[in-house]
């Protein structure tokens, strides 16, 4: 008799918690949704979890956000068009990955070559959302509420040093399909392969090396299967990185719409700030690992620079063709790269 009372204690208890836990839940005013392909493990997530709670806590509680985390409700290919049906009321969305439109937000990541400092392409991209309307006009199903910036990437190589552009000869190389050009004018075979399947292919010789930042060391372990770091870049741009649902946005009241434009910087450098701290765990991963890493010349490094011009030019012409500024905003992009040196 004793164990039924300790366990109907125990059940009426539990019963009341779960009536205070749903009436506190109720509490909010407006109950939202976000989806991300990453987990709060990631610079990413983590960046997003304690965005959330800055959102709620500024809120005074009116806003509530349930996350959904990897891949669970929203993939990071088709991510506009998903937040767009309103799969979830907010998300993680990278239109640089769309197999199709937003023309300008997918293609001009690639005026950024010869990039080396992610803030400054950050800071020139968003000096591009101010200029050309046609930006956020392309995402006209959601509203903007973060960008992120790619830290930029460089040759990880399993056994042979670079330490000029001709020792890329007869190398086979994974990479993006941006740098598969640049790769082959100095004779390397560019190899686009999964990154899942990078690491075994290291191991096993089928590759030689991989481009890839620094913190891909550490989370992709590759500092295990490499010995040499090169640091010739490859810039991956910008883009607008976390967005609502438009008529969700719509139907939210003035002074909640302006927590969030408040934060639209905050979450985008507290961004920035995860993805370099990544960065310098994976440096320090490198060097436990015994990987020797070599500071290219500037002179290699602008010669690397140049091989992406007439793809760059190529891209901003087709822009053109379109109707859109290409040739615009590529030549403001190359002027403030100029201007920095």
């Amino acid at each position: 008799m004793v164990f039924n009372k300790k366990c109907a204690v125990q059940i009426v208890a539990a019963s009341v918690c779960s009536t205070l836990a749903v009436g506190f839940a109720s509490a909010a005013e407006f109950n939202l949704t976000y989806a991300s392909p990453y987990s709060t493990t990631h610079p990413y997530g983590a960046a997003d979890e304690a965005w959330i709670e800055r959102i709620e806590e500024q809120t005074d509680g009116r806003v509530d956000i349930t996350a959904y985390w990897g891949r669970s409700l929203i993939s990071s290919r088709e991510g506009v068009d998903e937040l767009e049906a309103g799969i979830a009321d907010m998300a993680y969305i990278t239109p640089i990955y769309a197999t199709s439109g937003y023309e300008l937000n997918r293609l001009t990541p690639a005026f950024f070559y010869g990039y080396s400092d992610p803030a400054h392409v950050l800071e020139v991209y968003q000096q591009l959302w101010e200029d050309f309307p046609t930006f956020s006009e392309e995402l006209d199903g959601v509203r903007v509420l973060g960008f992120n910036v790619g830290t930029p990437m460089h040759l990880q190589l399993r056994d042979t040093p670079v330490r000029e552009l001709e020792d890329l000869q007869g190398l086979r190389i994974r990479a993006a399909n941006d740098y598969i050009g640049a790769l082959a004018q100095f004779g390397a075979e560019g190899v686009a392969m999964p990154m899942g399947d990078t690491y075994p292919a290291l191991q096993r010789g089928v590759l030689d090396g991989v481009v890839a930042p620094y913190e891909a060391l550490k989370s992709l372990s590759f500092g295990e299967v490499v010995d040499y770091y090169v640091d010739l870049p490859h810039s991956r741009g910008a883009y607008a990185s976390r967005a609502m649902n438009q008529d969700v946005w719509n139907s939210l009241p003035e002074d909640i719409q302006a927590v969030f434009i408040d934060n639209i910087d905050w979450l985008t450098q507290k961004n920035l700030e995860n993805s370099m701290a990544a960065e310098e765990s994976g440096k320090a991963f490198g060097r436990e690992q015994g990987v020797t890493f070599i500071d290219i010349a500037d002179s290699e490094k602008q010669r690397y620079a140049e091989a992406f011009v007439s793809s760059a030019r190529d891209v901003a012409e087709d822009l053109d063709e379109r109707g859109l500024p290409g040739t615009e905003i590529l030549e403001q992009v190359r002027q403030a790269h100029q201007n920095a040196d």
